[in-house]
């Protein structure tokens, strides 16, 4: 990959040497837990220019439906209560670009016109969501798709440039690191969606996860006791509490539910119990 010097026109964005992108992109495929896997990639994104990183990830949704809330992992360098704002106002979905990262894959700059995000003419965006970029200074960068590994779950991020700098700057610093932008974000959401991590609605036990797990050999109660060393009504309690956890209402609907939480087959689970201590329910990683 030939990286060159960003634009000396591009103040505030510095080159990328291939020594660095080699190190970063070695290092997030190494690292364990999500923790290790967001700090990295904040790192290389700040060392890159960009301010803030918004990543967003919806394992659950299918086609254009994006899933309960309660299951989204929201990770962002913004302030604690800007996060909030915009998840409670749901304005990403006036963004057109976001849109363009649901549906493609690739890096799209925000100086993209409608057309080139392929929404219709009718298009709306609201002026407390015109408000609340302006006030969060969420005026200039790019937005990253990435390719569907399945037919559930979709996934963007959001690059934000600092205060003072233009989209012009963005699509010139986008002209010569495309690619490694493209290549860094989808690693980082591979790591990141592939790990486990806890949603607003809670982590199973160690207990209801392993249960779900002999569920999944297809292995019935009184097996799951035998093997567990416990009494069949504490086994049905386990599966009662993990279908409650997980809000649904059959065991088979909560195995694939902490299937796509990755909250079972999962040799990091316990560890990312005891590491990841979230600060708000929807954003587990934030840094405010």
């Amino acid at each position: 990959m030939n990286e060159q010097p960003a634009d000396r026109r591009s103040p505030g964005f510095p080159g990328l040497s291939a020594s660095t992108f080699s190190k970063h992109l070695s290092n997030i495929l190494a690292a364990q837990d999500q923790e290790t896997v967001w700090s990295l990639t904040r790192r290389f994104f700040l060392t890159l220019g960009f301010q803030h990183i918004i990543y967003g990830y919806s394992p659950d949704s299918h086609g254009p439906k994006l899933g309960a809330p309660e299951d989204y992992l929201v990770l962002t360098t913004l302030p604690p209560e800007a996060s909030a704002e915009l998840i409670e106002k749901a304005y990403h979905l006036q963004a057109t670009t976001f849109h363009w990262a649901l549906r493609n894959v690739g890096v799209i700059g925000w100086s993209s016109t409608r057309e080139d995000c392929g929404v219709p003419e009718d298009f709306e965006t609201s002026p407390e969501a015109v408000e609340f970029s302006f006030r969060n200074n969420l005026l200039a960068g790019c937005s990253v798709g990435f390719p569907k590994e399945r037919t559930r779950g979709n996934a963007a991020m959001a690059l934000i440039a600092p205060q003072g700098r233009t989209n012009e700057d963005v699509d010139r610093v986008l002209d010569q690191h495309r690619d490694s932008i493209f290549v860094a974000a989808a690693i980082a959401h591979r790591c990141l969606s592939t790990l486990p991590y806890p949603s607003a609605r809670g982590s199973l036990t160690d207990r209801q996860r392993e249960v779900l797990e002999w569920v999944a050999e297809g292995k019935t109660s009184a097996d799951i006791a035998t093997i567990m060393g416990l009494s069949p009504p504490t086994v049905d309690k386990h599966l009662r509490l993990a279908r409650e956890t997980l809000g649904v209402e059959t065991t088979a609907h909560a195995l694939i539910k902490a299937a796509f939480l990755n909250q079972v087959f999962s040799i990091h689970s316990q560890r990312a119990r005891a590491r990841l201590v979230p600060d708000s329910s929807r954003n587990p990683l934030g840094d405010g």
